[in-house]
């Protein structure tokens, strides 16, 4: 199962915050300001792209999820829930966390061959 427990969705923004910053790092205070935002941002992304993915693979699913996200969960809660409802959850939670990576850094991901 692919972990997005909080230590590694904090790796996983530390490692986006420094590809993004790679040229100059701001210093220590905005580097936690940003890190804190961007973690806010994932959190929102990843229970997005579940209730969209929830919604088309498993319509009676969606009201479970939406009583899920009204206790505003910690990503262990989301992971509990996808791993759930989703055949392949590995492969969910790797597209969502690449798909927000993308949109983070502007970077298109280069097909491979």
């Amino acid at each position: 199962m692919t972990d997005i427990s909080s230590s590694a969705l904090d790796t996983f923004i530390d490692q986006l915050v420094k590809e993004k910053f790679t040229d100059a790092m701001p210093d220590e205070s905005s580097v936690a300001s940003i890190k804190k935002e961007l973690t806010e941002r994932l959190n929102k992304y990843l229970t997005l792209r579940t209730i969209e993915i929830i919604s088309t693979a498993n319509p009676e699913a969606l009201q479970k999820l939406s009583d899920l996200i009204k206790t505003n969960p910690v990503p262990e809660q989301i992971q509990g829930f996808i791993s759930q409802y989703v055949k392949e959850p590995d492969i969910l939670v790797a597209q969502i966390l690449t798909d927000f990576r993308t949109l983070y850094l502007g970077v298109e991901s280069k097909p491979t061959n």
